[in-house]
């Protein structure tokens, strides 16, 4: 179930269409391809500066359009070891 505080796809298209802005714009904007900008607007894939690019051209805060989580075991890519942490000193 959705957040009550946070926009669906269809808003999102909405507030975007309002500001004749298309996501075929936003992706030249950003240089990343029209499917990204489908991707995160569904949430599908996450990108921050994707979203944040939405956002700014909606004119809303980004905690307004996606959720904010604030866990602090999940911040950032997990961490994989390297080449050189698997040999013994």
């Amino acid at each position: 179930m959705k957040n009550s505080k946070t926009m669906t796809p269809d808003q999102i298209k909405k507030a975007m269409e309002k500001v004749d802005v298309s996501q075929a714009g936003l992706a030249r904007d950003l240089t990343v391809s029209r499917s990204l900008i489908h991707q995160v607007i569904h949430s599908t894939a996450t990108s921050h500066r994707v979203r944040c690019h939405i956002a700014k051209a909606i004119r809303l805060p980004v905690g307004k359009i996606w959720p904010i989580k604030n866990d602090p075991q999940k911040v950032g890519r997990p961490l994989s070891k390297g080449l050189y942490d698997h040999q013994a000193a």
